[in-house]
């Protein structure tokens, strides 16, 4: 009978030891971060979320030996803004109420990935769907650059508000950038005023 009882006491721990053998041993999930997956999804942004020309350290060095145009007698109501490396010139045009444009000169090496893909560039900050090469060119419209010629895009939002007139002017290793851009009332307002400034206006 003491044998029994004894016997008895080790039942429930047996029993206990079977089960906890019996159970399934935990599963381990490990994750794998794959660096040129999420370099992908980062840079997959909408156009208009990502439509700025994006300048690197060697860009910006290249492109601060292109030297300063010489620019004629500012328009009135143009308040100038300041330069920097990839900026040559910069003005803000206020009109009616909250109204305003921005004149903007930019240069870059080379020809930044050609004609349309800068339109199209342009087009996306405005919310518009990418145009097809041949459709950009027939819209090209031949303007002055000081001696340089050039091509000028007259872009618009779908809803009428905004408004951008771009010119390209290429010279030697470099493309030049015009843009004047914002809302439609003032840059149409000053689009004659402002291809006059280029015209008379000279590139170094």
């Amino acid at each position: 009978m003491r044998v029994l009882s004894s016997m008895q006491k080790f039942v429930p721990l047996f029993f206990c030891l079977a089960l906890w053998g019996c159970k399934p041993a935990p599963k381990i999930v490990s994750y794998e971060v794959n660096s040129e997956a999420t370099n992908r999804a980062q840079s997959a942004v909408p156009a208009k979320e990502n439509a700025k020309m994006q300048a690197n350290a060697a860009m910006e060095a290249e492109a601060a030996t292109f030297g300063q145009p010489k620019w004629p007698e500012t328009p009135a109501g143009w308040v100038v803004g300041a330069p920097n490396a990839m900026r040559k010139g910069s003005w803000i045009i206020h009109g009616e109420g909250e109204a305003k444009a921005e004149m903007a000169v930019t240069v870059f090496p080379g020809d930044v990935g050609g004609m349309a893909a800068n339109v199209n560039r342009w087009r996306g900050q405005l919310g518009l769907p990418p145009a097809d090469e041949s459709s950009i060119l027939a819209s090209a419209q031949n303007v002055q650059v000081g001696t340089v010629q050039a091509k000028s895009f007259r872009l618009e939002s779908a809803d009428g508000k905004r408004y951008t007139v771009a010119v390209i002017a290429p010279s030697a290793s470099a493309s030049w950038f015009f843009k004047l851009s914002g809302d439609s009332q003032v840059v149409k307002a000053q689009t004659d005023t402002f291809l006059k400034f280029l015209t008379d206006s000279q590139l170094p």
